[in-house]
């Protein structure tokens, strides 16, 4: 058991960090909490526990066998914390300084942050919001711990204890220049084929877009794939006045079409539609700060769902 005679929750939370992350900086950005503090904290834990309980190795902060004993019941307080008092405290939007974190693609980010803070403007002018770039491996551990609030994308199968809501369908578009010699007749397997294509790869994200980008390099040649991009709003910029081809989910096309002069077509080849979702771990069911961003994000960029 862990003695908690003069240790604080923030610096167990300190503990928790540092062992997650392998690193006093990275500790310090995650709880938002100047760098010395983070030290000084981790100095009274380790005189505390009479343990070093993280050395440092080449690789990071490594946690000692005393660390490693510990981290479970330390979640543990934690988690207590955050179920039972955090969410049962009440939220006031008008006051609350929270900091909510979202994972989303760029262009997620893009769609929702600039959204959230006009909404959030009048009735929430402190609440912070931070966008996070996706990554399907750390992503469950993220909405597990708290380090991420809500995930907003297409992620079929993510583990038990993850609570997803459905924000809006969605489908495949071919965008291109104005003009684009696709454009004139109706486009073929063929000539889709034939034509230069700028393609987004999705595959150290692992959402639905991974599916489409697979299905494109399986029919288009090689030497026909011009450029790949990891962004969704880098992406339309990069076609340019040139005669390539971009295969992307229709909001994305649409929010370009006019600033570009982008025109868009279906595509010739049979791509599935996809339900973009915003997920969370179900400990934060009943946060009321959660629950209030959750009502925010689903307002903005859904067609009447709850969450």
């Amino acid at each position: 058991m862990i003695k908690l005679a003069d240790i604080s929750l923030a610096e167990l939370q300190v503990f928790d960090a540092v062992y997650r992350f392998r690193s006093v900086i990275e500790a310090s950005r995650a709880l938002d909490i100047p760098q010395p503090t983070v030290s000084r904290w981790l100095a009274k834990l380790r005189a505390h526990f009479g343990d070093p309980l993280f050395v440092r190795t080449s690789s990071g902060m490594e946690p000692t066998t005393a660390a490693d004993a510990m981290v479970g019941s330390v979640r543990d307080i934690l988690q207590i914390y955050r179920d039972r008092l955090i969410g049962e405290r009440a939220f006031e939007p008008s006051t609350t300084q929270r900091n909510f974190t979202i994972a989303a693609s760029d262009f997620g980010q893009l769609t929702v942050l600039p959204a959230l803070d006009t909404w959030a403007e009048h009735t929430a002018p402190s609440a912070r919001f931070t966008g996070v770039p996706l990554g399907r491996d750390s992503l469950p551990e993220g909405l597990e711990t708290g380090e991420i609030d809500v995930a907003v994308g297409g992620f079929p199968g993510l583990s038990a204890g993850i609570i997803e809501q459905t924000l809006y369908d969605d489908e495949y578009v071919c965008t291109m220049r104005q003009g684009h010699p696709l454009v004139a007749t109706p486009t073929s397997i063929e000539r889709f084929q034939q034509a230069r294509h700028v393609v987004i790869s999705a595959r150290n994200a692992g959402h639905v877009h991974q599916q489409v980008e697979e299905k494109i390099l399986a029919i288009v040649p090689p030497g026909n794939v011009r450029l790949m991009s990891y962004s969704f709003s880098l992406a339309p910029m990069l076609i340019g006045d040139s005669d390539h081809v971009l295969t992307v989910p229709r909001r994305v096309a649409e929010l370009f079409k006019v600033q570009l002069n982008l025109v868009t077509m279906p595509p010739p080849i049979d791509l599935p539609r996809f339900q973009v979702k915003q997920y969370w771990h179900e400990r934060c069911q009943h946060d009321p700060g959660h629950r209030w961003l959750r009502q925010g994000i689903a307002k903005l960029l859904a067609s009447g769902a709850r969450a």
